[in-house]
């Protein structure tokens, strides 16, 4: 089956990159989400394959500010939230903050989920390197074990993240990636309430994944939009 056919299959609202961040720009329309008077903020895992969502926001919003760490979970603290948020273009008198948060997932050339053949390699690798690491350390029963030596505190917190009420993770990876999703958008708005963001600024938070699909673009499939504006209620948008 071709590598397009799998990710139909596999991911049937998974749209191109471009496609995505142009219903982004649609659906911000009413809101006057101007490109000058918007500041981006992305948070997306460290993985090479995952920079280029960057360069997409910066050729539509400018240059964004980086919140992501490892699963793509936001890393930066209240004090790098607070950082974030003084950067917000305020010239008209309120500022305008769109905020991406999105795990990746892999495809290989045969349509396997969960592995990427990166540059100059002759093997596919794990993507997402972290939730696939995860993932496997739940399998083995090892949640709880710290590598000697080892600072992990990202791991971990990532973990707690896809937890459930149970403590229950995900045993699929495309699941998993899912679950990964919902919890950074999630932390995004937590932090973004915490600061009380939206009595300064609009706040538009997009979720989804980002797929990598072997010699295409990369796709987003999307699972969560919303905006809070100076009333303080957050309502949905439709991408």
């Amino acid at each position: 089956m071709p590598v397009l056919s799998h990710l139909r299959a596999t991911f049937p609202d998974a749209v191109p990159v471009g496609t995505y961040l142009d219903r982004v720009a649609t659906a911000l329309d009413p809101y006057d989400f101007r490109p000058e008077a918007t500041f981006a903020a992305v948070s997306i895992c460290r993985d090479e394959l995952t920079q280029h969502l960057i360069d997409q926001v910066a050729e539509r919003w400018h240059r964004p500010f980086s919140l992501g760490g490892l699963g793509g979970m936001p890393s930066l603290g209240r004090t790098g939230w607070g950082a974030c948020l003084s950067h917000v273009p305020d010239t008209a008198g309120r500022g305008h903050l769109l905020v991406f948060g999105m795990p990746h997932i892999g495809m290989d050339r045969e349509g396997g989920v969960g592995q990427s053949l990166r540059r100059n390699q002759d093997h596919a690798t794990s993507t997402c390197g972290a939730l696939v690491s995860l993932l496997e350390v739940v399998k083995r029963g090892e949640e709880d074990t710290l590598p000697s030596g080892l600072d992990d505190h990202e791991a971990q917190r990532l973990l707690r993240f896809v937890q459930d009420e149970t403590g229950a993770v995900p045993l699929e990876i495309i699941e998993l990636t899912h679950r990964a999703a919902l919890a950074v958008e999630a932390e995004i708005w937590t932090e973004l309430d915490a600061l009380e963001a939206w009595r300064d600024m609009d706040v538009a938070v997009f979720t989804g994944v980002q797929v990598h699909v072997p010699e295409r673009s990369d796709h987003v499939w999307p699972t969560g939009a919303s905006i809070k504006g100076a009333d303080g209620e957050r309502r949905p948008l439709d991408v």
